[in-house]
């Protein structure tokens, strides 16, 4: 019986072991008017590979973001819709001093987002994306 648990330990701990080959994937977010987006998650479903294999990063205060899939830096190779979402109010605070939105809200879904990305297997996968603001 321990030697199953050890087993089936060692097996939740492999992660990603299922042939899945990630390849580096960071860029930068900007506004049309060259304003970095400060903060937010961006994500990406993968449209070529038939696993679904989802990305995402947190927005860095300079636009900035690293990719990740499942907890490992980097992303599937081919094309990936690409969402963004803007972080939560903060409940604490009155309407009128909450965060205004910083891009436009048709970047929140898959359905809606115009922007797609293409990951390279060749490492070089420096993405810039350029976003309406929000009006």
């Amino acid at each position: 019986m321990k030697s199953i648990v050890f087993f089936l330990a060692i097996l939740l701990l492999s992660g990603c072991g299922d042939g899945v080959t990630l390849y580096p994937a960071k860029g930068t977010i900007l506004l049309q008017n060259g304003q970095p987006v400060i903060q937010g998650t961006i994500e990406c479903e993968s449209v070529d590979n038939p696993k679904r294999l989802n990305a995402s990063a947190s927005i860095q205060k300079d636009g900035s973001f690293e990719l990740e899939t499942m907890g490992k830096k980097g992303a599937v190779a081919g094309k990936h819709k690409v969402t963004l979402i803007e972080p939560p109010g903060n409940s604490d605070l009155p309407l009128d001093k909450q965060p205004k939105p910083q891009f436009s809200p048709i970047y929140r879904s898959y359905d809606t987002s115009d922007l797609l990305i293409t990951i390279n297997p060749d490492n070089n996968n420096n993405l810039n994306l350029k976003v309406a603001p929000a009006k």
